[in-house]
């Protein structure tokens, strides 16, 4: 979430907070069919915790353009949860989300590096696309020995 908050709006910003509170704070999921918590707020207060696996409070599909603008409690226990269908897919969802958010320049995260870039020249793209092209091969190359 912090990689897809650089460069964002004030109002995207506040929208991407609202998506940490419903996922990574008060996140549900399916696995297996079962609802699992994977939210921190969930995981360390038993209290919400049984009460957002019972069937007291409403739960809703997790859709992030939806989840933005739904108001959230920070006093007293959510009387609405949203469920991904699986933890993979709120990923999916919310890489979605991000990708469209509107910024003066794209940003990317090397893992390798574990660092962050600012994609907001031609020479910076052309470098990284370089760089992705001499990985790539690498890769190629280890992929065609083990065939």
């Amino acid at each position: 979430m912090g990689l897809a908050s650089l460069g964002a709006s004030d109002e995207d910003i506040e929208k991407l907070s609202t998506l940490y509170w419903f996922t990574l704070e008060f996140g549900l999921c399916k696995q297996n069919g079962a609802l699992k918590a994977y939210g921190a707020g969930l995981l360390s207060s038993y209290g919400e915790l049984v009460y957002a696996l019972s069937n007291e409070p409403e739960c809703r599909p997790f859709e992030p353009e939806e989840t933005c603008v739904q108001p959230y409690q920070d006093q007293t226990y959510q009387p609405v949860y949203f469920v991904s269908e699986s933890f993979a897919d709120a990923k999916v969802k919310m890489r979605m989300f991000s990708a469209k958010i509107d910024r003066p320049f794209s940003v990317r995260y090397d893992p390798f590096t574990c660092s962050v870039e600012v994609l907001d020249r031609p020479e910076r793209i052309r470098n990284t696309l370089s760089q992705m092209k001499a990985d790539l091969r690498v890769l190629h190359g280890a992929l065609e020995r083990l065939a």
